[in-house]
This record gives C-alpha cells, sequence and structure tokens, in this order.
C-alpha cells in the first residue's frame, strides 16, 4: 500500500458522506486533500510584550533548557519541533516616531519603523500577515487571515497605534478581534448566508447546545460509513469542538448564563470583559483553544496574535506570585536589570507565557493530518516579542518557532546563535517558508533569510 492511499482525505469523507449527509466546514476542512497536503502551512505569528528575562531565557551553552522555556523543552515531542533564534536584533533609527515599544511592536513582524500618526505611532508599512494573507493562496473553504488577541485591562491605551501590530500598509491599522465567540462563530458556526452573530453564539451556548447538534444525526451515520481509524479521526475534531464549547459556556457571565439570554452589550465596553483583567488568564487559555482547533481543522491560512496591545501593563494577579509589584510594567520589565528578586518574579510571569505556548503544541500534536504527519508538524508558530528585555533592550529578542511547516522547517530541536542578524531577516525567512521568494523584507530589500535556519522551500 502507497502512502497516498493510506491518506484519509476530504475527498473519502464526503464519498462516505454521500448526498444525504451534511458535513460541517470545519470537518471537511480538516481533512485536506492530496494537494493541500503539498501546499503552504498554517502560519501563526504570537506577539508578546515587554521582552524577557535574558539570563532566564535562553538555554545554557551544551544544553537545550532553560528556566523560562522549561514547559517547551522539557517535553520532548514539542523540544524536537523547536527552535529558538538567538541574536536577532531590532535595527531602527531612534525618532520621534514612539518609543522601543512602538518600534519593537509595529516592526518585528513588518520590517518597518513605526511612524508618527494621528493618536499615536503605527505601522510603517504592511505587515507580515497580511502580506501573507495577499500572496499565499489558501485553500477553499478556509479564511486567509484572522488577527486577534487579549485586552483584558483596566485602562486606556497609551496611544492608538499600541491596539494592533497588524497593519495593511503605512499607518494603516487592521483591527484586532477580540470577541472570542465572534471567532467561534466565524470560524466553526456561521453559516455563508449570514455573519456570523456572536449573541446568537452565547444563547445556544448558555443553553448548553452544540452546533453540532443540527447535525448529531448525519454525523452518527458518516462514522458508520467508516472505517475505525477514519472514524476516530472524525470524532476526534468533533469532541475538541464540542470541549471547546463547553469552556465558552462556563467563561459565559453568570446572569447570562442563568437566563440562557445574552444581555446586550453596553456601548463602548467590550464583551465578555475584555476590559477587565480579572478574564485575563481564561481568554488567553481559549485563545490559545481556538487557535489550536482553527489551525487543526485548516481553517486559516495565518493567524495573528497578541498577548495584550503594545508595551502591555498586566498585573498578572492571577499568578499569585509572591512580591509582585502594583505594575509589572514599570516595576517588573522596567526593573530587570540584576536584581534577584525582580529577576525571580519577571521569570515566573514569563515561565506562564511559555506555558500558553507549550498548551498550543500539545494540542496540535494531538490532530493527525492527512499525510500521517500531525498538525503541529504541518503548522509553524513563531512566538516573537516587541522587546529584548524589559527595560528596552533591543538584541537578542526572544524569538521561538515551533512546528515543522510541512516539512519547510528542517531546522528543528536546536538553539541557532549565528550571530548578530537584522530582525528583518525573521520575515525574509517566513516569506519563503511560505512559498513567497524573498530576498529582503521590510525596509531591508536584500537582507536575505536568517543565518543558521535551513527550510525547504517549495518548488
Amino acid at each position: 500500500m502507497t502512502p497516498s492511499s493510506r491518506l484519509f482525505t476530504r475527498r473519502h469523507l464526503l464519498k462516505a458522506a454521500g448526498l444525504t449527509l451534511t458535513t460541517p466546514m470545519f470537518l471537511r476542512r480538516a481533512f485536506a486533500s492530496e494537494a493541500e497536503a503539498q501546499g503552504p502551512p498554517a502560519l501563526v505569528l504570537l506577539m508578546q510584550t515587554n521582552g524577557t528575562n535574558q539570563k532566564n531565557f535562553w538555554p545554557a551553552p551544551g544544553t537545550f533548557d532553560s528556566p523560562i522555556l522549561r514547559a517547551l523543552l522539557n517535553d520532548p515531542r514539542l523540544a524536537a519541533q523547536t527552535t529558538l533564534i538567538k541574536g536577532i536584533n531590532y535595527q531602527a533609527i531612534k525618532s520621534p516616531s514612539g518609543n522601543e515599544h512602538d518600534r519593537g511592536f509595529h516592526g518585528l513582524y513588518s520590517g518597518f519603523d513605526s511612524v508618527l500618526g494621528p493618536g499615536g505611532s503605527f505601522g510603517g508599512g504592511i505587515s507580515l500577515d497580511q502580506r501573507i494573507a495577499n500572496e499565499v493562496p489558501s485553500g477553499a473553504g478556509s479564511l486567509r487571515h484572522i488577527h486577534c488577541g487579549v485586552h483584558a485591562v483596566n485602562y486606556k491605551a497609551i496611544n492608538a497605534g499600541r491596539i494592533s501590530f497588524s497593519a495593511t500598509g503605512r499607518m494603516q491599522q487592521a483591527p484586532c478581534e477580540l470577541d472570542i465567540y465572534r471567532l467561534y462563530e466565524t470560524v466553526f458556526g456561521a453559516s455563508k448566508a449570514a455573519p456570523p452573530d456572536p449573541e446568537s453564539a452565547k444563547r445556544r451556548l448558555a443553553q448548553k447546545r452544540s452546533i453540532l447538534d443540527s447535525v448529531a444525526d448525519d454525523l452518527r451515520l458518516l462514522e458508520n460509513r467508516l472505517g475505525p481509524q477514519e472514524r476516530a479521526k472524525v470524532q476526534l475534531h468533533a469532541t475538541a469542538v464540542r470541549d471547546f464549547e463547553r469552556r465558552l459556556t462556563s467563561a459565559l457571565p453568570p446572569r447570562a448564563a442563568a437566563c440562557a439570554k445574552a444581555q446586550p452589550a453596553q456601548r463602548g465596553v467590550p464583551s465578555f470583559g475584555q476590559g477587565n483583567e480579572a478574564n485575563a488568564e481564561i481568554l488567553c487559555r481559549l485563545f490559545i483553544e481556538f487557535i489550536a482547533n482553527t489551525v487543526a481543522c485548516n481553517m486559516v491560512g495565518v493567524l495573528s496574535f497578541q498577548f495584550g496591545r503594545g508595551g502591555e501593563h498586566f498585573h498578572y494577579d492571577w499568578l499569585k506570585i509572591p512580591g509582585m509589584p502594583s505594575d509589572a510594567h514599570d516595576f517588573v520589565a522596567h526593573q530587570d536589570q540584576g536584581d534577584p528578586e525582580i529577576e525571580r518574579i519577571n521569570t515566573e510571569i514569563k515561565k506562564w507565557y511559555t506555558s500558553l505556548i507549550a498548551d498550543l503544541g500539545e494540542r496540535l500534536l494531538a490532530f493527525p493530518s492527512t499525510d500521517g504527519r500531525t498538525a503541529l508538524d504541518n503548522s509553524l508558530i513563531v512566538w516573537g516579542n516587541e522587546l529584548a528585555t524589559g527595560p528596552h533592550g533591543m538584541s537578542d529578542i526572544p524569538v521561538v518557532m515551533l512546528g515543522g511547516a510541512r516539512g519547510r522547517m528542517k531546522t528543528r530541536g536546536q538553539l541557532i546563535d549565528a550571530g548578530p542578524q537584522p530582525h528583518h531577516r525573521l520575515g525574509c525567512t517566513l516569506l519563503n517558508i511560505m512559498g513567497v521568494r524573498a530576498a529582503g523584507f521590510g525596509g531591508l530589500a536584500m537582507c536575505g533569510p536568517l543565518q543558521g535556519v535551513q527550510i525547504q522551500e517549495p518548488n
């Protein structure tokens, strides 16, 4: 039996369903065609803020472990899929356009310096997520791009440019979707005939109903027509969506859940407490689960996500770190300059972010793909940061790549330290991995890809 004959693809799924059974779009997309299995990988761009504690982030010589990255690197399955890139330096001319938070927030994934505009600093050019959405084909039925994030904070943004790092061009900021229920409805529930309705999704979830309920009989009949292995794959995706729905239900405000009817949103107040830091932990976990399910079902070409706004001021009360000051931005990140107590606190904060990345990786490992690989093998997660250090350092920006990118990411399971490299090379490398032949990126036309990172470019 040839490898291709063992594949369970969308064609086999729809053949089993015939003309009489309804198959949800996310299940159709989950089993890529043979052609799509050779296409570009799903790309996930993650943006963290306020740098890291360098000493506890990078592995010591001769090791592939560190206090901050332990949750990721101590799992052999995830460590084998992890590439750490040291030496990325943000090169920008200091200008009145904003401080390093603004330049890194906009520049890491665009290659352009930020520019001063109405209300603050904005991106100086198109960001990588938007460029890939424009230039890289996505499969029929999938979304080209999603940009989303968690802004669960209790204060007004310092400037409007820090609300979103995604940009369609110079000073053309793309909105950041904050409503997890709208995203859930868009990807898994909305019909093509109507726009997604997050309030309808909340009412359905509050009544403990699933988007799969309307096709439950068809799914049972479909599973009866499949072999044991194929049935298990379908059930895995359906179970993942139901589990996600249960967690969305548990996150609903008590009043909405008790009345089984979502209350109308107050004008100017974001959905589900995005203006309340008490919701930050659960929101981040929900978004990570959403990203995993969306990528595993081949529902998006590129997904970008931001852990807060540029230069975020989270307090991290949910971590219950002893000795935590009132503001982790001003009194932890900015003060991380050799004080052992501040280093301890900052390390605990950064370990929490690693736990989210490890959770995402573990979820993608659990989904088998049509080509015998896992969803993590066939995607690429890039975890970047606007700064290198809390005190606005811009050398050795922490960048972690996770996944195999459909075999295009040849260098995995190691630390790459090829010396100082301009941050533009990160974008150039990612463009080539995604099938866009590029010699440069952003404002550096001929920078070339990252040195030390071996990629297999598509034919």
